[in-house]
């Protein structure tokens, strides 16, 4: 190696850990809205397409266009799940500070669980209020976080949006900027980006749509059959939803438990299991297929590990960081075989 291409090795080192400082608290944001961006990308099409057809407005077609994609995306995603979120924040937190006072009165469940479980010789010790508090107040603490620090909620949705926009706008752009610093040839580097894209769109509308859904439907069910606070509820099995083989069969099950302890003489905790088997649990297997896109297919234990690996890592975010890295990076594996085999 000469002298100037060390010279170049340094400066671009330099450089290159000086930026990662300048950037790395946007990091995530910038993350968020390319993964977004991806999901909404064929909206800014259709767009795109209409708007190009139009003689005043072609020559800036594509800047109207994802304009017009960000304006549908606040209104039909971003200010409905914000309303979402607010409430169950305030539902945790009436759950997180009334758990023997309202609302659940998970102590005397626990108890007579408990008896239910003597009866079998089964010495198990379960404190249900603990692990209600436990669970409630990781909702008030990182959910509740959204809602706190104004003026820092409003700069990282501005540059979120922001970006979202550009990455709509200047996608071709961004595309060659990867290629300039990719040293892969250009087939490869389509590969691992058309890789990339179906990873986020399997796992972002697909997984997430499913999770919606069995949030949805899971908190309904909970409103129907009288399980307290049905929003906080719904949203645990909602974020459930995305672990494989149980999902929100976690939340539901005990909500029948609770409906049997609780409603003497009442049939409404079958009606709940009814509920959750039909009504809840089918929609993974209806509503998957349909959504869910030809991406990375991860084993169902890969899958769970890389969902609590992300949550220790990324935090709330984990849930969607976590099963996107390992499946880009099965992704990149294949590409690279193929590549070697060529």
């Amino acid at each position: 190696m000469n002298k100037q291409n060390i010279y170049f090795t340094v400066l671009i080192s330099l450089f290159a850990v000086l930026s990662i400082y300048v950037l790395y608290k946007f990091i995530i944001v910038l993350i968020l809205a390319y993964l977004f961006a991806v999901m909404v990308k064929p909206v800014y099409r259709k767009l795109h397409n209409l708007y190009n057809r139009l003689p005043l407005i072609k020559n800036i077609s594509n800047s109207f266009a994802s304009l017009t994609t960000i304006i549908l995306f606040l209104l039909i995603i971003i200010a409905p799940i914000s309303l979402l979120l607010s409430k169950v924040v305030i539902d945790a937190q009436a759950v997180y500070g009334n758990i023997t006072e309202q609302g659940i009165n998970m102590g005397s469940v626990g108890d007579r669980l408990q008896n239910v479980l003597s009866t079998f010789s089964l010495d198990i010790k379960i404190d249900l209020n603990k692990i209600t508090e436990v669970v409630s107040s990781f909702f008030v603490n990182n959910i509740g976080n959204l809602f706190s620090g104004t003026v820092d909620i409003v700069l990282k949705l501005f540059l979120f949006l922001f970006a979202m926009f550009y990455f709509l706008k200047d996608g071709k752009q961004f595309r060659e900027l990867y290629s300039v610093f990719s040293p892969l040839r250009r087939e490869s580097d389509d590969k691992i980006l058309l890789s990339i894209k179906q990873s986020i769109r399997s796992i972002m509308a697909g997984s997430m749509i499913v999770a919606l859904a069995q949030g949805v439907f899971t908190g309904f069910g909970f409103w129907l059959f009288g399980v307290p606070n049905p929003f906080f509820f719904g949203t645990l099995a909602g974020f459930m939803a995305f672990i494989p083989g149980v999902g929100p069969s976690i939340v539901w099950i005990p909500a029948a438990i609770y409906l049997y302890f609780t409603k003497d003489g009442s049939f409404v905790w079958l009606y709940q299991i009814i509920w959750g088997v039909f009504a809840v649990g089918l929609i993974d297997n209806f509503l998957g297929p349909q959504v869910i896109n030809k991406g990375i297919k991860l084993h169902p234990l890969f899958v769970l590990l890389s969902i609590i690996g992300g949550i220790s890592v990324f935090g709330p975010e984990g849930f969607i960081f976590g099963p996107l890295i390992l499946s880009i990076f099965v992704a990149v594996i294949k590409v690279w075989n193929e590549d070697k085999n060529l």
